[in-house]
């Protein structure tokens, strides 16, 4: 049998996973990816992506940049008794991941109580990695400290270094004409001098090497000999102190192993769903419903490894009812492409992944069986058709309910009334072992089966007529046609070779079912070309809809945004004045020759001014239509309802407001606006484009800084309470920028947004 796996190129949906993972043992899950022995683990297994993917979209992704597989490193330490610092370094790191994926999630305050679970197994290995970053750097070396051993040892090593260098240098003049190089160098662990070899005899001390031209020889002098005797044997005593303290080390992590392995495989498991959870975005995935039942039911189910631009969505549903559908239409239609989709997106789902799709639901199947491309094989002398049969043959004798069989092109490769005949009895098999199958076929007997059988259903890829191209749309309930006479026409085949083979056609037709299906599916063709452009046009409706209902909630906001700012205004003008008045009655107070009660008779006129909001008013007949102002508020408009005392105002800043009438003032014709002094701040206010929340995410640092602190300040002057800040996860730099601007100002207050505000992702602030 085939290869389902091969076949559908699992493997490059794999690809695609791998790309997300970051931890050594996640790589080779994905790897390993097969499809579950049951439903109940693939059911498992896509609860927990349903919670991992719920949670990166919520709150960002999970801190997780690398991971070794400890089994290996653990494995090499039983073996050797050592590991290096850059093995040592792999476990410690794992360690503080652990860590930060603890810190993580104890931010989230939703219930994801799945992983959480996963979580709270995590062993405290702290101890562990503070003795590892004790003895090892950060540069993957011993530390000096490590052991009072090791420090003594080292500082013995700078001691005899220090001499040594000062002596080769006191050296190096003292043999200054006898050497081609001014700076002594290193041969074997041992300080040398560059001697010319015509010279050699003159420097006493041992040989240790020739360049290769043969003009220098490498001396080192023998009043270094003992020094660099001394400072050989301090390196061997530093490597087996330093092969000591790693074998400590090892031991320690040894003693530790099944925490260590049993960490490692909670962040790799993390780390696996992590990537699952990756994909799934995307290839904009939905998690498929489970069933018990036998069931397909895919809407808008795309082919995750053909082009997002170019690949078209179909849907496809099969169940106990309609457990066969025969897949009819032109060649290089979308058959094969409708069987691979199917089948591939089955076994994403059966490995617990997320399918490329709007909406899904499918049973568990105990075995998939495909007979899909061409299966010539040359090593068992069989040709295409016997490759087939032979295939064929093995489904035929093992295939069972809670099976799903995909069988392309079944019969062909022979006499065609031959296969035909084949291919009717195949799928009559089928039919009565009650497994789901899709079959793709040219012959018309299946699909006159079809039509005659309440379990199986015709289904055909749409074919362009007009263009005689294929639409790849995949249709239920029409049988199809192959075209191959038009399509060999379009590619120039003679038109008196076309006629005849029409009128072969015609000869040899015994009945009129081929002419009937045709006529059929032509009816149908336009049938779903006009409910796709009913669809169309019912998007486009709605579309329009969402857009009128969002321009009137807009519009309504700015409205009662305009009257809130002319009433805060008209307060602050108000307050202004009381605040004049009582500092001149503080000064007149004080005066003895003054009038007192008549500057209090002022303050009490201003009072007043509260109580009425507008001092105008105007008492002219008002009609539909009128072109009407209201001076006190430099508004204009034109009249579109009366209603009472009240009429609706169209106003030329596309708000609609309704206003007492006796305040409107007819105007002849429409007039540019009045500029009022003590209406400037309003305008200035009004022409603000200002929303309740900013959006910086994409943005660089030095970019959204200008446009945050504009921000800010245009919230100031529309006198907002609350606003919003999205600056999302990414590096932490635009939430750094954020918050350091405004922890800078002293008439707001600021906090990290809420379960409902996008999390860390935003930032709520809150003005005095």
């Amino acid at each position: 049998m085939q290869n389902i796996y091969e076949t559908f190129e699992f493997n490059k949906i794999k690809e695609k996973i791998l790309e997300y993972a970051r931890s050594e043992l996640a790589k080779s899950y994905i790897q390993d990816l097969d499809m579950f022995p049951s439903i109940e683990e693939v059911e498992s297994a896509l609860l927990d992506l349903k919670e991992m993917n719920s949670i990166i979209l919520r709150f960002g992704l999970l801190p997780i940049h690398t991971s070794a597989n400890a089994l290996f490193l653990i494995d090499l330490a039983k073996k050797t008794g050592l590991l290096t610092p850059h093995d040592l370094s792999l476990i410690a790191e794992d360690i503080l991941t652990s860590q930060n994926i603890i810190k993580y999630f104890d931010k989230i305050d939703v219930s994801y109580i799945r992983i959480k679970d996963i979580i709270a197994t995590f062993n405290d290995l702290s101890s562990l990695e503070r003795e590892i970053h004790r003895v090892i750097s950060s540069s993957l070396t011993i530390k000096d400290d490590a052991t009072p051993e090791l420090k003594e040892i080292r500082q013995k090593i700078r001691r005899v270094e220090a001499t040594l260098q000062s002596k080769i240098a006191s050296l190096s003049l003292t043999y200054q004409s006898y050497l081609n190089d001014d700076n002594a160098t290193i041969r074997d662990g041992h300080f040398v001098l560059p001697v010319k070899t015509s010279e050699k005899s003159k420097v006493i001390g041992i040989i240790y090497d020739v360049s290769q031209s043969g003009a220098t020889t490498f001396i080192e002098p023998m009043e270094v000999v003992q020094l660099n005797n001394q400072l050989t044997s301090l390196h061997i005593e530093e490597n087996e102190e330093c092969r000591k303290i790693l074998k400590q080390l090892t031991a320690l992590v040894l003693l530790q192993e099944g925490e260590v392995i049993h960490n490692n495989k909670i962040i790799a498991d993390l780390d696996f769903l992590s990537a699952k959870s990756l994909y799934m975005n995307e290839i904009d995935g939905v998690i498929a419903d489970i069933s018990e039942k036998q069931i397909i039911d895919l809407v808008d189910a795309r082919h995750p490894l053909i082009d997002k631009n170019k690949v078209v969505a179909n849907s496809y549903y099969l169940d106990d009812n309609k457990s066969i559908v025969i897949i009819s239409g032109p060649n290089a239609g979308g058959k094969t492409v409708s069987l691979k989709t199917v089948g591939l997106l089955t076994i994403m789902h059966q490995c617990g992944l997320a399918l490329p799709a709007s909406k899904a639901k499918l049973g568990y199947f105990n075995h998939i069986y495909i007979d899909i491309g061409d299966n010539q094989s040359l090593s068992d002398n069989l040709s295409t058709f016997s490759a087939h049969m032979s295939n064929i043959a093995s489904i035929v004798k093992v295939v069972k309910g809670k099976d799903l069989v995909l069988l392309d092109e079944l019969g062909t490769g022979t006499d065609p009334k031959e296969g035909e005949a084949l291919a009717l009895s195949v799928t009559k098999t089928l039919e009565k072992k009650h497994a789901l199958a899709m079959i793709s076929s040219h012959f018309e007997a299946l699909k006159e089966y079809a039509f005659l059988s309440q379990n199986i259903e015709n289904s055909s890829m749409i074919f362009d007529e007009e263009k005689l191209l294929p639409t790849y749309k995949f249709k239920y309930a029409a049988p199809g046609h192959s075209y191959a006479l038009d399509v060999a026409s379009r590619y120039g085949i003679p038109e008196d070779i076309i006629l005849d083979a029409k009128s072969y056609l015609k000869d040899n037709n015994n009945n009129e079912t081929q002419e009937l299906l045709y006529v059929l599916q032509k009816k149908i063709e336009n049938e779903t070309l006009l409910e796709d452009e009913l669809k169309k046009k019912e998007k486009e409706l709605n579309n329009l809809e969402k857009k009128l209902v969002n321009d009137e909630k807009l519009l309504k906001e700015r409205r009662e945004k305009l009257l809130e700012d002319v009433t805060n205004e008209k307060e602050q003008i108000i307050q202004k004045a009381k605040d004049e008045v009582d500092e001149i009655i503080s000064m007149l107070s004080k005066g003895d020759d003054l009038k007192l009660h008549e500057v209090i008779a002022l303050r009490q006129k201003i009072d007043d001014l509260e109580e009425a909001p507008d001092v105008v008013t105007y008492n002219e007949e008002i009609v539909l239509g009128d072109h009407v102002s209201v001076p006190s508020l430099n508004i204009y408009g034109v009249v579109k309802r009366i209603k009472g005392k009240k009429a609706q105002v169209y106003t030329d800043d596309g708000l609609i407001m309704d206003i007492a009438i006796d305040k409107l003032h007819k105007e002849e014709k429409v007039v540019e606006k009045k500029k009022i002094p003590q209406k400037q701040n309003y305008d200035s206010i009004m022409k603000l484009n200002v929303g309740l929340e900013l959006n910086i995410i994409g943005m660089r640092v030095d970019e959204a800084k200008p446009i945050l602190e504009k921000y800010i300040d245009d919230c100031r002057v529309k006198h907002f309470k609350v606003v919003r800040i999205i600056h999302g996860f990414g590096s932490g730099a635009l939430r750094k920028l954020t918050h350091d601007y405004l922890s800078k100002q002293k008439d707001l207050t600021f906090t990290l947004g809420g379960a409902n505000d996008g999390g860390g992702g935003a930032t709520v602030v809150t003005f005095k």
